[in-house]
């Protein structure tokens, strides 16, 4: 089955979800959730979302598949105390973030990101069908207010699938 060449333009002064992108340009997609649990806070996690050592936090590592083809493995860490329940949720055809929004009233107000290029490893390269030696990674921090981060997140995705655009106006 030959896909056709899907990419993502993500404009760097806004935030949308890749669902939401995808929603809007209707196309098929899924995502299969490889894990989803509660954690305690290593001492990274700790200190992305700014919280004590072991701390309850939601865990979800999902791929996105895009028209049948495996685009991106994101994991995603949140304080659980603000999302209790969310592990409950079905979070294969939906932004996280549109059922954040519906659950609990959360909007995002402001993200953070750097974008790498890293080593693939064999895990990626299996899941994401892939044999490329070089993923494309952001990762970043979400926030709900200006204080404390509400998010922690990672992202490994084949080269090709992300597009990025910068507009600066006087």
């Amino acid at each position: 089955m030959k896909s056709i060449q899907v990419s993502i333009l993500r404009d760097l002064g806004e935030f949308q979800s890749v669902a939401e992108i995808l929603q809007e340009r209707k196309l098929p997609f899924q995502y299969r959730i490889l894990e989803k649990r509660v954690i305690e806070s290593n001492r990274f996690i700790s200190r992305m979302l700014q919280i004590p050592l072991a701390t309850k936090v939601f865990y979800l590592n999902k791929l996105c598949v895009v028209d049948g083809v495996p685009k991106s493995i994101e994991k995603i860490y949140l304080l659980y105390d603000r999302v209790k329940g969310i592990e409950e949720a079905d979070l294969t055809h939906k932004s996280f973030y549109q059922e954040i929004k519906e659950r609990f009233g959360y909007v995002t107000k402001r993200n953070e990101e750097e974008i790498l290029i890293v080593s693939a490893s064999e895990e990626e390269r299996r899941l994401l069908a892939c044999e490329e030696d070089e993923f494309l990674m952001i990762k970043g921090t979400t926030y709900l207010d200006e204080e404390q981060p509400f998010e922690y997140f990672e992202i490994i995705s084949v080269s090709d699938f992300y597009m990025f655009r910068s507009v600066v106006e006087e």
